[in-house]
């Protein structure tokens, strides 16, 4: 593991990197103190989403924030791309924040962080709204004009198909992201979409195996997210998980990690507390 400061108030954060089983670099940052969490972002994002709830957690525990395989300084990996390896990645990262690791994941990454803690078990999950095609596919027919897009290099057009089909945003939030200054890293994570959406189309339509997760689990989801993929999704997990705690952030969609996360981390200290 090589690590490489970077002076930030309140506390200084380091970027690391391990290597996952099939060999691929997998980055992450780290900072503060106590036991560890390792928390993994959604589709279209990097590590940057859960930084805001890292740094108010960073007194307490120490935050390892992955960036997934192909974002910033993490490998693209060995094609063709599956989910599993998705899993190993987070199971590498939890070997290195060492035993009785906790984690959280967010979207795609709750996803990836359900099937890792199958396969590595952890003491307690964190999942912020994953979106299990328990309803129906997430992307389904829409997702042959994003690929179509992607392809042509619209990636604008494909982003805001995207976001209104997919994630089921209304017009007012889509057009606030596509003048915002975030929009043109959202454009280069673009491509990275249509595999994880095969990936999401690919799962079982049920949220049944996950019932093997014994471990506490804090589900958490917005007031304002859609029906579909986001509060059919949490009401399957939450009927499953034999040991699930379910908190509705008010007045929060899908974005609550950059919209509430005060919010988010004190609902994370108070589950972790008991």
């Amino acid at each position: 593991m090589d690590t490489a400061l970077i002076e930030q108030e309140p506390a200084a954060i380091a970027e690391c990197f391990v290597h996952s089983a099939d060999g691929t670099r997998i980055s992450y940052r780290c900072l503060g103190n106590g036991p560890a969490i390792v928390f993994v972002h959604g589709s279209v994002s990097t590590h940057t989403d859960w930084m805001r709830v890292a740094k108010l957690l960073a007194g307490r525990y120490t935050c390892y924030v992955m960036d997934r395989r192909g974002r910033a300084h993490s490998g693209v990996g060995v094609l063709p791309y599956s989910i599993e390896r998705e899993y190993e990645d987070i199971s590498a990262v939890l070997d290195t924040a060492g035993p009785g690791a906790l984690l959280a994941g967010h979207s795609f990454g709750a996803i990836c962080s359900l099937g890792a803690a199958l396969l590595h078990p952890v003491p307690r999950l964190i999942l912020y709204e994953p979106t299990l095609p328990v309803g129906g596919p997430i992307a389904g027919a829409p997702l042959a004009d994003y690929a179509s897009a992607i392809a042509e290099g619209d990636l604008d057009k494909a982003l805001e198909l995207g976001l209104a089909k997919f994630t089921r945003l209304p017009a007012a939030p889509i057009y606030a992201m596509r003048v915002s200054k975030a929009w043109p890293h959202l454009r280069v994570l673009a491509k990275s979409w249509t595999r994880e959406l095969e990936a999401m189309d690919s799962l079982p339509p049920t949220a049944e195996h996950y019932s093997a997760l014994a471990c506490p689990v804090l589900l958490l989801r917005g007031s304002e997210s859609p029906e579909h993929p986001m509060q059919d999704a949490a009401r399957a997990l939450a009927q499953v998980l034999p040991r699930v705690r379910v908190e509705t952030l008010a007045g929060q969609d899908h974005m609550g990690l950059r919209g509430a996360p005060r919010m988010i981390a004190d609902l994370i200290l108070d589950f972790l507390a008991q």
